[in-house]
């Protein structure tokens, strides 16, 4: 698993300036053009533009970058050279989250130090952040590697992925508040991933803990499940063939 870990993490390394582009320059981009109006509407609509920034940012570094990667691995027969060695789908999927988790934290910490200087906000970190922010990030891992495995080449992936990130923003209160959107797309926000991964992190920035803590966690972690099982398979399937 951690030699799978590090090959994940070279397999980015001649692709940095794209990952500064999606996943901090753009984030902070839309924080700082929405920050201008969510300032006149009152603190909650500016708390909802920061965490919605930073659901972009981890959506863009790890659901697209994963998808990208996995698409990339299926194109090149790597799923079927895998299957040659005596590695699990599970730990591929696994070392593959470790990697882009930890990817994703420069810009995690970029969008969230630009946050406080544009917006002038003043956060109050809860010691949950580590386990919040696993629980928001893992279940878009693996709507990516879901997403990667399923397209027919890499161009696809990266097509669905993008579109996939910019409906789950906009779907339901991610970057908005719900006061501000029409009925049923606040219904639509109960269905949407990103949802329960904006309000945890507003929970761990701004407060407070509560009972929906645990609920929303038990629902990405439902996601991250179900995602874990149809990828898994799908790898396994792939290189069937290779391994008998």
């Amino acid at each position: 698993m951690w030699t799978l870990f590090l090959v994940q993490l070279s397999n980015w390394r001649w692709s940095w300036p794209g990952m500064v582009v999606t996943g901090m320059v753009a984030p902070v981009l839309t924080l700082a053009a929405m920050g201008v109006f969510a300032k006149e509407s009152g603190g909650q609509a500016v708390h909802q533009v920061f965490v919605g920034s930073l659901t972009l940012a981890l959506l863009f570094e790890t659901q697209n970058k994963v998808a990208n990667n996995f698409a990339f691995m299926k194109f090149n027969d790597a799923f079927h050279f895998y299957a040659a060695l005596p590695v699990r789908p599970q730990a591929l999927i696994v070392a593959t989250a470790g990697a882009f988790t930890l990817l994703a934290l420069p810009a995690l910490v970029c969008t969230t130090l630009f946050g406080v200087l544009i917006l002038g906000l003043k956060v109050s970190l809860s010691p949950l952040v580590v386990p919040v922010v696993l629980a928001v990030v893992l279940p878009f891992v693996g709507i990516g590697a879901w997403i990667g495995s399923r397209a027919k080449n890499p161009e696809e992936a990266g097509s669905l992925s993008v579109l996939c990130v910019l409906a789950m923003v906009s779907l339901g209160p991610v970057a908005v508040p719900d006061r501000l959107l029409p009925d049923f797309m606040v219904w639509i926000g109960w269905a949407n991933p990103a949802f329960y991964a904006s309000s945890l992190l507003r929970q761990v920035f701004f407060g407070p803990i509560d009972g929906t803590t645990a609920g929303y966690s038990g629902v990405l972690l439902g996601c991250l499940l179900l995602m874990w099982v149809l990828t898994s398979k799908r790898i396994a399937g792939f290189g069937g063939a290779a391994g008998s």
